[in-house]
């Protein structure tokens, strides 16, 4: 089977989760993947190479060019995006699309899929029109979402909500053609492992620092500048205390700006971006493992990744109350949550944790029995398998 793998958000850039994880893991057991992406943040050349950023599996990459100019990029990138996609259709080989985005070629996808007869399987993360600002680009990216829901061949969806949240903007009950199919975790991956003494060496830190994590995109709300903001309070209560954010993102600069403004070099370690086979690395510094969004219409019905990675990697997790992550995970499952997503709330109970090392252990290990019974990835590759062998049938057509 050949599989189409597309999105609007760069590959090799963007830190790994199920959309590199997964077309990776479908070219391990035989499979033919090439990913189309989008980098809308540099020019970008024509070209495909192949590239693996989880070892499990190699499939090939080729990138949307453009010239990167203001506003018309997108656009560019739609028209070019259409001929690629024609291209390949045309040629007869293609068994399956599946896409992420609307605009660039979600939209696009699924219409040229149903004239060529190539089933589009479209995959729901996020309320996707709201991650754009602005009243205008928001009604034509929920007007593209309409389309999709209603006309894709599968849309599979992280949870119930989102299903719902599906057929909401479909203006139709669409739940014959959604399956939910939840996030995984790779459990070997990110097994619990002696803290890492080459990073300690690296940024600092010591067997006596009391180490709280943060791993992934700092996305704007993401809360980690409030959290730094409460930073000197919170080392005046517990001088060992030392935070450590791995990833990158929208914050980035501003973070590193509000460092240095506090004064907190050595206390609050922003390594940037790592590499996936690195991240358990990482993890193993810490002794509770942080997810501080904020509470909003996009963070209000997802489950991040990174809640599975912390629990499969044994650390005792506090996340504000996300309510889609409070309906799937418990106070048994290993992650505590702070009343809201207020800040000096989740600072409150972040400390109350650390105080307590031995609480900690129990809740680590607690996490990690629930995310390997109950989240793991072959698990979730098995049902993206399964659908589309399901729709490669004609199931649904």
């Amino acid at each position: 089977m050949k599989i189409l793998w597309i999105h609007e958000v760069p590959y090799l850039e963007k830190p790994v989760y199920e959309y590199q994880d997964f077309p990776e893991r479908l070219a391990g057991r035989g499979y033919e993947v090439e990913v189309i992406d989008f980098n809308e943040a540099s020019r970008t050349s024509a070209g495909s190479s192949q590239v693996s950023r989880t070892g499990e599996g190699s499939v090939t990459l080729t990138r949307i060019a453009h010239g990167n100019m203001p506003g018309y990029k997108f656009i560019e990138a739609r028209i070019r995006f259409r001929k690629m996609l024609v291209d390949r259709l045309r040629r007869g080989n293609i068994d399956v699309v599946f896409v992420y985005s609307v605009f660039i070629n979600g939209t696009q996808a699924v219409r040229l899929g149903r004239k060529f007869g190539v089933p589009v399987v479209y995959r729901v993360l996020d309320a996707y029109h709201r991650l754009r600002p602005g009243l205008a680009i928001q009604t034509i990216l929920r007007l593209g979402e309409r389309f999709i829901y209603r006309h894709a061949d599968k849309v599979l969806v992280t949870n119930e909500e989102m299903s719902s949240y599906a057929s909401r903007i479909a203006g139709s009950d669409i739940s014959s053609r959604t399956v939910v199919v939840d996030h995984g975790v790779d459990s070997v991956h990110f097994a619990p492992r002696p803290p890492d003494a080459a990073l300690r060496e690296l940024y600092g830190l010591s067997d006596q620092d009391t180490i709280a994590l943060f791993l992934g995109t700092t996305y704007s709300f993401s809360g980690l500048v409030s959290l730094v903001r409460r930073m000197p309070v919170a080392l005046e209560e517990m001088p060992s205390l030392k935070l450590l954010i791995v990833g990158g993102g929208d914050q980035d600069m501003e973070l590193a700006s509000l460092v240095e403004e506090l004064e907190l070099q050595g206390r609050v370690v922003l390594t940037g971006m790592v590499s996936y086979q690195d991240v358990p690395r990482y993890l193993s510094l810490a002794v509770l493992a942080l997810n501080p969004f904020e509470i909003n219409s996009i963070t209000k019905d997802i489950i991040p990744i990174k809640i599975l990675q912390y629990q499969a990697a044994g650390l005792p997790v506090l996340s504000t109350p996300l309510p889609d992550l409070v309906r799937k995970h418990s106070s048994l499952s290993g992650v505590e949550y702070s009343v809201s997503d207020d800040p000096d709330t989740f600072m409150s109970k972040m400390m109350e944790m650390l105080i307590d090392p031995t609480q900690l252990g129990v809740i680590g290990k607690r996490g990690q029995a629930f995310v390997n019974e109950k989240f793991s990835v072959e698990h979730a590759v098995d049902c993206i398998e399964a659908t589309f062998k399901h729709v490669r049938n004609g199931a649904d057509r």
